[in-house]
């Protein structure tokens, strides 16, 4: 079985692709036929590369979808979970039309399909070449074809957090049976002349409060915005991401994989060793008060559309009651501001700082479909779940209490 690596180019793909075919013809993508239309599916991803290619060339999708993200994630981040690709594509004729890249785990005996990224995808969806219309019923059968199809035959596909429209085009999922996610996706429109976006979205108070923080970060040291260009720069930023979100994460009583080696060797591609490349996933920013790093973001450019992915800030109480975060964020939507980006977001899961700069919320589903007995039953579960979870976390005063009851075992244990 062939690895997946980033660095194969489109050419090397198909090389690549069609030698193991040759020399193993069971790496070859196993056809089920649904009308005119052909479901292919394969399980190494270097083989579904040239097709993922073409339509992310062409597809209205995040950052999420692309390679450049979802390859590196699954080589380290997924490999280390157990998980297996799963890529299903749906072609007419030789035309890739759409391709859903999925990753099944196993837990209790049950194995689930899920899109590739996990917890650290914001926005999940299918590539869709233009024009791609189906019904509810094809596009439930084309996913029961793949996994029946697949050599590690999922129950059940849980294919959560996607948005209900994309730049303007409606999600072809949305036409089957679902459910609303637990949290929305936060983002707002920018525009080139940054201040008036700022009168726009913040309070004259708001802002005032902002400069006069800024001010007192001053006689600390001067505040600058330190965009990485180079491997040093960009693992200095990490090291202090990581050291201030790991003590953020511990005072919260927040379990995280930030310190596994996995997560560090995600990190180290997407961030380091592509740094300055077109096909780079990930930017780092951090906010320096003189030499000392007090903020960092991480986030990926995708079209028009900037992706916010992470963000850590200094937890001395000296520096964060003026809080660092939001003044490298307003920092960071002025950067971006003239770059002509149009799109700023936040990503899913509430917070104030969200809904202080991003106007609108971006409504999210589920989908969970069964595929066998054991799926339909575990399925039912899993939508009870998530919809229990929704009434927590829309909730004026569940979702405050839940997080002060966490925030409060974390002191509780640390104490002990």
């Amino acid at each position: 079985m062939m690895r997946s690596n980033l660095n194969v180019i489109c050419k090397e793909s198909v090389e690549i692709a069609m030698d193991a075919v040759l020399d193993n013809p069971g790496l070859a993508p196993t056809p089920s036929l649904t009308g005119s239309i052909s479901v292919d599916v394969y399980h190494s991803i270097a083989l579904a590369l040239p097709a993922w290619e073409a339509l992310e060339g062409v597809a209205r999708a995040s950052i999420y979808q692309t390679r450049r993200f979802a390859v590196p994630w699954f080589d380290t981040m997924g490999a280390a979970c157990g998980l297996k690709p799963m890529i299903v594509i749906l072609r007419d004729g030789a035309q890739p039309r759409a391709l859903f890249a999925l990753a099944i785990s196993q837990k209790h005996g049950v194995r689930r399909a899920e899109f590739i990224g996990g917890r650290d995808s914001n926005a999940n969806m299918g590539l869709f070449a233009p024009g791609f219309r189906a019904d509810a019923s094809q596009l439930a059968q084309w996913l029961r074809d793949g996994a029946n199809a697949s050599e590690t035959r999922p129950d059940l596909f849980v294919l959560a957090n996607q948005p209900e429209v994309w730049a303007g085009n409606p999600n072809p999922l949305f036409a089957l049976p679902h459910q609303s996610s637990p949290s929305h996706c936060y983002a707002t429109d920018l525009q080139p002349d940054s201040e008036a976006f700022h009168r726009e979205r913040l309070s004259a108070d708001t802002r005032k409060k902002l400069r006069w923080k800024r001010k007192k970060l001053e006689e600390m040291g001067a505040l600058t915005l330190l965009t990485a260009r180079t491997e040093e720069e960009a693992r200095r930023i990490l090291e202090a991401f990581f050291a201030q979100k790991l003590q953020r994460f511990d005072d919260k009583n927040i379990s995280s994989g930030f310190d596994s080696p996995e997560a560090r060797a995600f990190f180290e591609r997407c961030c380091v060793s592509r740094i300055g490349r077109r096909d780079a996933s990930v930017e780092l920013h951090a906010l320096l008060a003189g030499e000392r790093i007090i903020a960092t973001y991480g986030g990926g450019l995708h079209r028009d559309r900037f992706h916010c992915m992470f963000n850590s800030f200094e937890l001395d109480p000296a520096i964060s009651r003026f809080s660092p975060g939001d003044i490298l964020l307003s920092l960071l939507i002025e950067a971006k501001c003239r770059q002509g980006v149009k799109t700023f977001d936040l990503g899913i899961g509430e917070a104030r700082y969200k809904n202080t700069w991003c106007d609108r919320k971006e409504p999210m589903f589920d989908l969970i479909l069964p595929v066998t007995a054991k799926g339909a039953a575990f399925a039912f579960a899993e939508k009870a779940k998530r919809g229990v979870k929704r009434s927590i976390k829309q909730s004026a005063w569940a979702w405050p209490l839940a997080q002060k009851i966490r925030e409060q075992l974390g002191r509780m244990r640390r104490g002990a």
